[in-house]
């Protein structure tokens, strides 16, 4: 993916960054600027690493203050959005440290037009309190990018970004800062909430879980981050966080029928399920499937897949999936047996084993 992504930073956009920064500030080397961002192995650089080059060759090209420095980016960044607006966030990053004040303007201007969620991190490692401060306040922004950098940006496992070591081993202080946006009324907003409470999931679940009972029936909006903040433990089937959904063990029966004896890089894995129980049951149903996928040591890795979320109502039901085995960047399928189960609400309801070969 890096590798595509990374072409945002291409010839056209340093050249416009560099027109944009000597017309904020004559003095500005495009010359300079130029040369080091387009060297022999910029093809080479992966995004980062662009981010980071592009960001050090503003800062000897501009060769100002760091408060002067900002002056002007300000202005150049709101030409950018999106992954070329990262440029700036990191140069607030690696050159604002010892200015916290001047760093936090900047970077609630830059999050409007892009993030700051990876350029705050630092500033959390160095002053924990008056960072945790300026995010609370920006929590309670009109502005909802600011309050959305707020939860994004003090999440404990923020992927991409640098772990904040001091919140996965103990996340209470981050509590009053998620309380402050548990009824946001923008997705993009509710979105990170519900993100960031699941990161605390995977190293406190207790107390995501307290949380979550506290918060829960309160607002519709609050009640769908607690559902995505407990994705993780609900694939889990974690007994409370089924309970606190009411998804419960139920008398149904769960028939699992292979479609395909061999499964293969071209052949899908194909399955048809079907539900059948007592008429007069009403129900919640949370309905998955979970793989046991073979490693190359030859122990299974488990991974959950969704298959639906519905109410039982005494009518059978039918599913069919087909899913493939195709390599990805994260996951190599090895040959061998591998594990088919069909989850309801938590638990195992049918299972079989099947063989996976490559082509």
């Amino acid at each position: 993916m890096a590798s595509l992504l990374k072409e945002v930073f291409n010839r056209a956009f340093l050249q416009q960054l560099s027109a944009l920064c000597q017309h904020q500030s004559p003095a500005f080397d495009s010359e300079t600027f130029l040369q080091r961002t387009q060297g022999a192995d910029w093809e080479q650089l992966e995004l980062k690493a662009r981010v980071r080059c592009i960001s050090q060759a503003l800062h000897q090209s501009l060769n100002l203050a760091y408060p002067d420095a900002i002056a002007v980016l300000i202005p150049v960044s709101s030409h950018f959005s999106g992954l070329q607006g990262f440029v700036f966030a990191d140069y607030v990053e690696v050159y604002g440290l010892d200015d916290p004040h001047t760093s936090f303007q900047a970077l609630a201007h830059f999050t409007c037009f892009s993030t700051g969620e990876f350029a705050i991190r630092p500033f959390f490692q160095r002053y924990p309190e008056l960072t945790l401060d300026q995010m609370k306040a920006w929590a309670g922004s009109d502005n909802l990018h600011l309050r959305r950098l707020a939860s994004e940006g003090a999440r404990p496992r923020l992927p991409w970004g640098m772990a904040l070591k001091s919140f996965k081993n103990d996340p209470s202080p981050l509590v009053p800062l998620l309380e402050q946006l548990k009824t946001d009324a923008q997705p993009y907003v509710q979105r990170s909430v519900a993100n960031h409470l699941n990161d605390i999931s995977k190293d406190h679940p207790e107390l995501v879980l307290d949380i979550a009972c506290s918060w829960f029936g309160q607002h519709q909006v609050t009640d769908w981050i607690i559902k995505h903040a407990l994705r993780g433990l609900l694939k889990q089937g974690h007994p409370r966080a089924l309970t606190l959904f009411g998804l419960q063990q139920l008398p149904l029966q769960v028939q699992l029928n292979m479609l395909n004896a061999q499964v293969s890089t071209a052949q899908p894995l194909h399955f048809a399920i079907e539900l059948s129980g007592p008429e007069q049951l009403q129900a919640a149903l949370r309905l998955e499937y979970k793989i046991g996928y073979r490693k190359k040591s030859g122990q299974l890795n488990y991974k959950v897949f969704q298959l639906s979320n519905k109410a039982w109502t005494g009518q059978n039901l039918k599913f069919e999936r087909r899913h493939a085995f195709i390599d990805l960047t994260t996951r190599k399928h090895y040959p061998g047996q591998h594990h088919l189960q069909i989850m309801l609400n938590g638990h195992c309801y049918a299972e079989c084993f099947f063989q996976f070969g490559r082509d």
